[in-house]
């Protein structure tokens, strides 16, 4: 029954977006009450084996609940990762996010253990995430409530990002670190 919920759910995304969004295989997209997801132009979404070697079989999830609000900019990819917004999430355009990523604004748990047992979501922290235009998040990579990546910003594999970013930076770790800049060159290409 499950698997049935989930394939009409797909289906009324594909159907609403098919001009917006090209879908190879299948994804979850959640938009629950009072909240929102906005798809720019010319997005893919890649989920299949032959699309997606790196992510194998993992699909694209993106929800938004209690007032989240997420919005994708114009000529975007995503790969086998999770987009999940309590609050906002803002991804610009030319953003490639690569297989098995996680970009959440929210904690999914209280901190204080009497809220976390009554599970008290108002309790729950949530912080808006901003990636700008023209960021490359490498495979396996976390983005944290409260980020801000920088214009043309590159993130290494399987960093873990917290914090605020200049545009033009490389930056990779756990916690994520400014390696270096980009050069004038490489920002000409």
């Amino acid at each position: 029954m499950r698997r049935i919920i989930m394939f009409l759910i797909f289906l009324k995304y594909k159907f609403k977006l098919r001009k917006k969004v090209k879908f190879y295989g299948t994804s979850i997209i959640f938009e629950f009450p009072e909240s929102k997801i906005e798809f720019g132009n010319n997005i893919e979404i890649k989920n299949r084996f032959d699309d997606n070697y790196v992510g194998l079989n993992h699909k694209t999830i993106i929800i938004a609940r209690d007032g989240g609000k997420i919005t994708i900019g114009n000529n975007v990819g995503i790969s086998g990762s999770v987009i999940y917004s309590l609050k906002e999430i803002k991804i610009g355009n030319n953003v490639l996010i690569g297989a098995n990523c996680k970009i959440i604004d929210h904690d999914f748990h209280p901190l204080e253990p009497k809220a976390r047992i009554e599970d008290n979501r108002e309790k729950i922290r949530r912080k808006s995430i901003i990636i700008k235009d023209n960021v490359y998040i490498g495979t396996n990579s976390i983005i944290l409530r409260g980020s801000e990546i920088g214009k043309n910003c590159i993130v290494g594999a399987g960093s873990v990002v917290s914090g605020k970013f200049p545009d033009n930076c490389v930056i990779a770790g756990n916690p994520a670190k400014i390696i270096r800049y980009l050069t004038e060159g490489e920002l000409e290409q």
